[in-house]
C-alpha cells in the first residue's frame, strides 16, 4: 500500500474527530478574526475624541464613544470562544492522533509476527525496535503539528484575506502577493532536507541495534574485558548519529527565518503604505480608493497582515517535525506493506503422522552459496532420530525447513505422504513441540509460563510437567512457588529457565517433539535426568534430536551425520562406531576431550 493511501485509511478512523476539530477551528479563528477589527473601531472612537479636528460627517456612525462598552464586552466574549474552542480543539486533535499512534504500533507489532522468519532474520533488531517506537512518535508529533497548523492555518489565511480586502483590496493584495513566497521557501527546503531526515532514522536505527545487542550480551562483553572497545563502537555510531542530525537540523532550521524575513518585508510594506493611506484621508478628509482609512483600519490592517502570516511561519517552524514524520511514516509502512509469511496450504493435517520423507531436499539462503543438497531422508512414526555434524553442516537449518520457518529451494517434506507446502501451517506446528538450545520466558508468573501452550492446562498437569522436567523442586524452592514473577533476566540459572521452558513443552505432549540442544544448558546430573524424561515422554513418539554432545544420542533408532549440507553416514550407534567413518572421528574427538579433562 502507497504511504498517502495508508495515511489516509488511518486517519479515516478519526474523520469525526477531525471533521468536529475543523468546526470548533473555523468558530475560534473566525471570533480571533473578528477581535482586531473590533480593536480597530475602538482605537477611532479614542483618535476623534483626541483631535477634534476631524470632521465626523465624513466617518458616519464610526466615532460613537458610547460604543465602547459593547465593544469591550464583545471582546471579552470573543476572547472567551477563542480560549475554549482552542483548548478543546488542541484535546481532540491530540489525542485522536495518539489514538492513531497506538493503532500503527499495534499494526506494526502484530505484522512482525506474521512476516516470515527470513525477514527477520535479515533486518537489524534495533531498526526494528526503533521502527515500532521511535519512528511511530514521530509520526505522532508530525501529524500533530501538521494539523493543528493546517487546520488553524487554512481557515486563518481564507477568513483574513477576506477582511483585509473588505478593508483595502490595495493593501490585501500586497500581503496576498507578498506573503506565499515565505511558504515557497519553506516548501523547497524541506523538499531538499528529506534525504537527511532518512539517513537520520537509518543511523538511529543502528545505534538502537548495537545497545540492544550490548544489553542482551552484557555477561559475554563483560567476561572479554570489551567495554571500552564496545563503547568506542557506540561513541562512533552515536557520532554518526550526531553529525546527521546536527546536519538536518541546520538545514530545517533555515526554514522559519527565511519565512519570517519574507513575512517582515510584507509587514513593513503594509505598514509604509498604509500610513500614505491614513495621512492622506486625514489631510482631506475623505475617502481614497472606495473605502475611508483611518488610524484604526491601519491597526487594524497589520494585525491582519501578521495573522495572515502567521500559518506560513508557523508551518515553516514545524516543517522539520513534519519532514521527519513523513520519512517515519515510510519507514513503517515498508514493514506494514511486506507480505505476510507465504502459506498456500489448505489442507489440515488431522491424523497422526506416521511417516515423514525428505524428498530431495534442496536450500540456501543465499542463491551462490549452497548450504542442503539432495538431503533424502525417511522417518518412521515413533523414531527416535539424532541429527549430529560439526557447526554449520546444516542440522538447525534442516529443522527449519521441517517446521516451514523456511521453504526448501528444491524438494518437499512429505507428512503422511502429503507435501507440506499443501498443509496449514498453523496445522502442521500443532503436531511439533520444539525446546531449543535459547531459552526465552516472558515477564509473567512460573505457572503461566510453564502452561503457554496449554491455557486450559490444570494445576495439576502444570506441577506434574514440572516433575517430569525436574523442575518441580527447584520451582518450590522459591519465595512464591509456581506464583513467582520470572522473565528473561529474573535472576534464574540457565539451566533452570531450560528446566522450565522443557516443563513448557513437555505440557504440550506433542506428537513430533524436536530438542535442538535442549540440555546444553543444564549440568550433568540433570542432563541424565532430563534424558530418562525425554526418553519417556518421546515413547511411541517421533523425534528429532539435535546434539552436540553425542553421549547424548546413543540409544537413538537413527543417527544421520551432516558435514557440508549433505549426508555422509546414517544408522545406530554401534554400527557407525564399526564403520569408523566421519562419526567415529566425532565421537573420538569428544572422548579424547573428557580424557585431556
Amino acid at each position: 500500500m502507497k504511504d498517502s493511501k495508508r495515511l489516509f485509511y488511518y486517519l479515516a478512523k478519526i474523520k469525526w474527530e477531525l471533521i468536529f476539530g475543523l468546526i470548533m477551528a473555523i468558530i475560534f479563528v473566525s471570533a480571533d478574526v473578528l477581535i482586531p477589527l473590533i480593536i480597530g473601531k475602538i482605537i477611532d472612537v479614542v483618535s476623534f475624541y483626541i483631535n477634534h479636528s476631524i470632521d465626523p460627517i465624513s466617518y458616519p456612525n464610526i466615532f460613537d464613544f458610547n460604543l465602547i462598552p459593547m465593544y469591550l464586552s464583545i471582546i471579552s466574549g470573543l476572547v472567551v470562544v477563542v480560549v475554549i474552542l482552542s483548548y478543546f480543539f488542541d484535546t481532540i486533535i491530540s489525542i485522536s492522533i495518539e489514538r492513531i499512534g497506538k493503532e500503527i504500533k499495534n499494526d506494526v507489532y502484530k505484522k512482525i509476527n506474521y512476516v516470515s522468519v527470513s525477514y527477520i532474520d535479515t533486518h537489524t533488531h534495533g531498526d526494528l525496535i526503533s521502527r515500532i517506537i521511535n519512528d511511530t512518535d514521530l509520526v505522532i508529533v508530525g501529524l500533530v503539528g501538521s494539523f493543528k497548523q493546517f487546520y488553524q492555518g487554512i481557515i486563518t489565511i481564507l477568513i483574513t484575506i477576506g477582511f483585509m480586502f473588505y478593508l483595502n483590496w490595495v493593501l490585501g493584495l500586497i500581503v496576498l502577493i507578498l506573503t506565499p513566497f515565505s511558504f515557497l521557501v519553506s516548501f523547497f527546503i524541506a523538499k531538499n532536507i528529506n534525504k537527511h531526515f532518512k539517513i537520520q532514522a537509518k543511523e538511529q536505527g543502528n545505534l538502537s541495534g548495537i545497545f540492544l545487542e550490548d544489553i542482551n550480551n552484557i555477561d559475554v562483553l563483560k567476561s572479554f574485558n570489551y567495554e571500552d572497545k564496545e563503547f568506542d563502537k557506540f561513541s562512533i555510531q552515536n557520532d554518526k548519529l550526531t553529525k546527521i542530525t546536527c546536519k538536518s537540523q541546520f538545514f530545517s532550521s533555515l526554514t522559519n527565518p527565511s519565512a519570517r524575513l519574507i513575512n517582515s518585508f510584507t509587514y513593513a510594506a503594509v505598514c509604509f503604505c498604509g500610513a500614505i493611506l491614513c495621512a492622506y484621508s486625514f489631510k482631506n478628509q475623505g475617502v481614497l480608493l472606495g473605502a475611508t482609512f483611518t488610524i484604526g483600519t491601519l491597526s487594524t490592517f497589520l494585525q491582519y497582515a501578521n495573522k495572515f502570516a502567521k500559518p506560513f511561519n508557523e508551518m515553516s517552524s514545524v516543517v522539520g517535525e513534519i519532514q521527519q514524520g513523513i520519512t517515519s511514516f515510510r519507514r513503517i509502512n515498508e514493514i506494514l506493506s511486506t507480505e505476510n509469511d507465504v502459506d498456500n496450504g489448505e489442507e489440515i493435517l488431522k491424523s497422526p503422522v506416521k511417516s515423514i520423507y525428505f524428498n530431495h531436499i534442496y536450500f540456501s539462503y543465499k542463491k551462490n552459496k549452497p548450504l542442503i543438497e539432495d538431503f533424502n531422508l525417511e522417518v518412521k512414526e515413533g523414531q527416535k532420530v539424532a541429527i549430529v555434524g560439526p557447526t554449520g553442516c546444516g542440522k538447525t537449518t534442516m529443522i527449519n525447513l521441517l517446521m516451514r520457518f523456511y521453504d526448501p529451494n528444491e524438494g518437499s517434506f512429505d507428512f503422511n505422504s502429503i507435501n507440506s507446502l499443501i498443509i496449514k501451517k498453523s496445522s502442521l506446528r500443532r503436531h511439533f513441540g520444539m525446546v531449543l538450545q535459547d531459552t526465552w520466558l516472558f515477564k509473567g508468573t512460573i505457572f503461566d509460563n510453564i502452561a503457554y501452550g496449554r491455557k486450559d492446562a490444570t494445576n495439576e498437569d502444570v506441577y506434574e510437567a514440572a516433575r517430569q522436567a525436574n523442575a518441580y523442586n527447584f520451582i518450590m524452592r522459591l519465595q512464591n512457588g509456581f506464583n513467582t514473577i520470572v522473565n528473561d533476566d529474573c535472576g534464574l540459572s540457565a539451566g533452570q529457565k531450560q528446566l522450565i521452558t522443557i516443563a513448557r513443552v513437555i505440557l504440550l505432549n506433542p506428537e513430533i517433539m524436536i530438542l535442538d540442544e535442549a540440555t546444553s544448558n543444564v549440568d550433568t546430573h540433570s542432563e541424565h535426568k532430563l534424558i530418562k524424561a525425554f526418553d519417556e515422554m518421546m515413547k511411541n513418539k517421533t523425534s528429532f534430536v539435535i546434539a552436540h554432545r553425542l553421549s547424548t544420542i546413543v540409544n537413538s533408532d537413527l543417527i544421520i551425520v551432516m558435514k557440508n549440507g549433505h549426508i555422509v553416514e546414517t544408522g545406530k550407534h554401534d554400527e557407525l562406531l564399526a564403520r569408523n567413518g566421519f562419526y567415529s572421528e566425532l565421537f573420538n574427538a569428544q572422548f579424547d576431550k573428557v580424557n585431556i579433562r
